[in-house]
């Protein structure tokens, strides 16, 4: 069971590491397509306003001499812009602002290079991705209508008018705000919002008659229209209760979570009672089949040549003869004494003396 354990655990770490790099490579991947879509957006923008301007300038100098240009191909949808250069590129990493602003709110364009600075208009669209949004009649454009648009059941006109976006940087919000001196509300132009919990505020602002953060509601959102069609649903076969939990049954037969989840995936780390008792069992046998195959002394039982058999029996007697002159507990206790007799200096004993004397008396001798 625990080689089925450590299993699970090592393939769990090596899919993690998958994942890591396989996120990482993808997001490298996604900032190269964003790196590439917006310089091939740039550079479109770039040669038709170059050829805008050349055009102009050859007008301007021909005069009455100057080619017409709406002719041919160019007829119907001359002076239009292509709708492939109307739409703002998404950022595909994650990394846009909130801006705090939703369809429905009320905003003045701020933009140094917009026509349309200083006018106030409702939004129609926000796309956060690419932190744009289009004001409802403001920023007007002419495109020319793309060819899988035009259909023969529904005709379209070659040009339409429609708003391009805006950046969500050229925008602020505008907010009635109660007027302290007169009482009367009046508009201001929001330059930085807070958001908090789902909730945004004028950021650095303190409304002086409560003396808090003046909060700024949400725009209400327009309710979906639904129409009854003859094959829906009826509203009764939807709310009518036709399963009853009870604990005298489970809420599923048991073989269905084998079909949902593999029964021998190496991912599992929940298994049956069975399995985990016939793992434990398998366990136990290996260890006991692992002591049986070993000598007393933990040394595998393998065939050995008469070499190392006698090299065996001598290894064991020489552990018996050691064993024979280890110290005992009498020994051990009469060391003990000496070294504390030593270490505190006391008094020899009669023995010691004797032994003292005899030796003097061999040295005197001997001199």
């Amino acid at each position: 069971m625990q080689k089925l354990l450590k299993r699970t655990s090592q393939v769990q770490k090596q899919a993690a590491r998958r994942q890591r790099i396989t996120r990482s490579k993808n997001a490298s991947d996604t900032r190269k397509l964003q790196h590439n879509q917006l310089k091939v957006h740039n550079q479109a923008k770039r040669e038709v306003f170059v050829s805008a301007r050349q055009a102009q300038r050859e007008d301007w100098h021909l005069g009455p001499l100057a080619p017409r240009r709406d002719v041919g191909d160019n007829a119907e949808t001359y002076g239009t812009v292509p709708i492939r250069l109307v739409e703002s590129v998404e950022k595909m990493d994650g990394k846009w602002k909130n801006w705090g602003i939703r369809e429905g709110d009320r905003v003045c364009i701020v933009g140094q290079k917009e026509r349309d600075k200083g006018k106030i208009g409702v939004v129609r669209e926000v796309r956060e991705k690419a932190e744009s949004c289009k004001v409802r009649g403001m920023n007007m454009i002419s495109i020319a209508t793309p060819e899988y648009m035009k259909t023969s059941s529904q005709p379209q006109a070659p040009v339409q008018i429609t708003e391009a976006p805006l950046p969500l940087s050229s925008v602020r919000l505008v907010t009635p705000i109660t007027d302290p001196s007169t009482g009367h509300k009046r508009d201001v132009i929001v330059n930085e919002i807070t958001l908090e919990k789902g909730r945004r505020y004028i950021a650095n602002y303190i409304d002086p008659l409560s003396s808090q953060r003046h909060f700024i509601p949400w725009p209400d959102k327009e309710k979906p229209e639904f129409h009854d069609n003859d094959d829906d649903t009826l509203r009764i076969d939807v709310e009518q209760e036709t399963w009853v939990p009870t604990l005298l049954r489970a809420p599923m037969p048991s073989g269905v979570i084998d079909e949902l989840r593999n029964k021998y995936s190496k991912f599992r780390t929940r298994h049956e009672d069975s399995y985990i008792e016939m793992k434990e069992d398998m366990d136990q046998k290996a260890k006991e089949r692992a002591g049986e195959l070993r000598w007393g002394g933990g040394t595998p039982r393998v065939m050995l040549t008469p070499i190392q058999e006698l090299n065996r029996q001598r290894r064991m007697e020489a552990r018996g003869v050691e064993e024979e002159n280890k110290l005992t507990d009498e020994v051990l206790a009469g060391i003990g004494q000496t070294m504390a007799r030593k270490g505190k200096r006391l008094p020899p004993t009669d023995v010691e003396l004797v032994e003292s004397d005899v030796r003097i008396e061999q040295s005197q001798q001997g001199g």
